[in-house]
């Protein structure tokens, strides 16, 4: 969605701005820069709605004293294949890369590995903390119990779930790894705010008003509908069991505005079940064959999950980030307040 609304920055200034930002709110150094490297590879993926956009929320809700800048992570349970992570209150980034990295460890040793974390903040992107695990030649899995519930049940017109995101990615040899990242509601919140900024209308079937009446006005539909009817439903139901009570957490339909949220993830060693070179060799075998398939008049390619946006991230390395001047203005804003000059002008 590149527009002359957009402004090209390049991802090396914007890292170090943000990190920047974040350590004028107080955040320590490490953390600073975990936050930077992970929402601008957010953005690199065309994922605007979970990289630096949701900057300035982050430290207006550090400023108002509802996030903990320099939270204790720390280990409360574990065993030779889990453990579960309190984040202290803190930015969700940092306790489930702590997490993520300790399932991997983990299922180095054993096959599979759970880890979650409680009493953290918003995790931003899905799809970071499963690729960790791709990288590291393993599945991974990542969701999330975020928020109160904004999600109805098939029928229902009172919320019952968040809009809980889930991600797998798989490993692959000469190909991009698989990442699926998805939204358990029709949309994620985050992708309708980019369609307001961008001009582009709601679809009638996402959103319903405080009435249960459908609605294509953003600022009159509070309420989402699940993706695919029951289906997503039931997904974001269990997405936030497994990231909620498994944990130690409430589920969403008992939580209020402000109240932490919960993450949970998984990794396969692929080893521990076969042969790597084996199963990368057919995966990428699959994936040309997939890609290679007959299409409808119009259509050039299918797509693999996660291939568009392996695409925007090469030729965004190269050439810059192109981002919306609304998003570059909350940017502003937030540096203003911190006393930081912006680079961009």
């Amino acid at each position: 969605m590149e527009t002359v609304q957009d402004i090209t920055i390049q991802p090396d200034q914007l890292k170090k701005f943000a990190e920047e930002l974040y350590q004028k709110a107080g955040v320590d150094t490490e953390h600073a820069k975990l936050m930077a490297d992970l929402q601008v590879e957010t953005d690199l993926r065309n994922v605007h709605s979970h990289g630096t956009r949701m900057l300035p929320g982050y430290i207006r809700s550090i400023s108002k004293g509802e996030i903990n800048p320099v939270p204790q992570v720390h280990v409360v349970q574990e065993g030779p294949a889990f453990a579960v992570i309190d984040g202290d209150n803190g930015l969700g980034h940092p306790s489930s890369v702590l997490a993520m990295k300790m399932a991997i460890e983990k299922a180095q040793l054993v096959g599979v590995a759970a880890t979650g974390v409680r009493n953290a903040g918003h995790f931003g992107a899905a799809a970071c903390y499963s690729m960790m695990a791709a990288e590291s030649n393993m599945i991974g899995f990542s969701t999330t119990n975020t928020g109160r519930a904004t999600v109805v049940a098939p029928g229902g017109i009172t919320p019952v779930t968040a809009n809980n995101a889930l991600s797998y990615a798989l490993p692959t040899g000469n190909e991009h790894p698989i990442v699926l990242d998805m939204a358990c509601g029709a949309s994620s919140w985050g992708k309708i705010g980019t369609l307001k900024m961008y001009g582009e209308p709601i679809p009638e079937d996402w959103l319903l008003n405080t009435e249960g009446q459908p609605t294509v006005d953003p600022s009159q539909g509070p309420i989402l509908m699940p993706a695919a009817g029951p289906r997503g439903y039931g997904l974001a139901l269990t997405m936030g069991i497994l990231a909620g009570p498994l944990v130690g957490g409430l589920m969403a339909c008992h939580k209020n505005h402000g109240e932490p949220s919960e993450h949970f993830f998984w990794v396969i060693n692929v080893s521990s079940f076969t042969n790597f070179e084996e199963y990368v060799a057919e995966i990428d075998r699959g994936i040309r064959t997939i890609q290679a398939s007959k299409t409808t008049e119009g259509i050039d390619q299918v797509y693999l999950p996660g291939e568009l946006e392996w695409r925007k991230r090469e030729a965004w390395l190269a050439n810059g980030i192109p981002l919306h001047v609304d998003h570059l203005k909350g940017l502003a804003s937030i540096a203003e307040e911190l006393g930081i000059e912006i680079f961009w002008e």
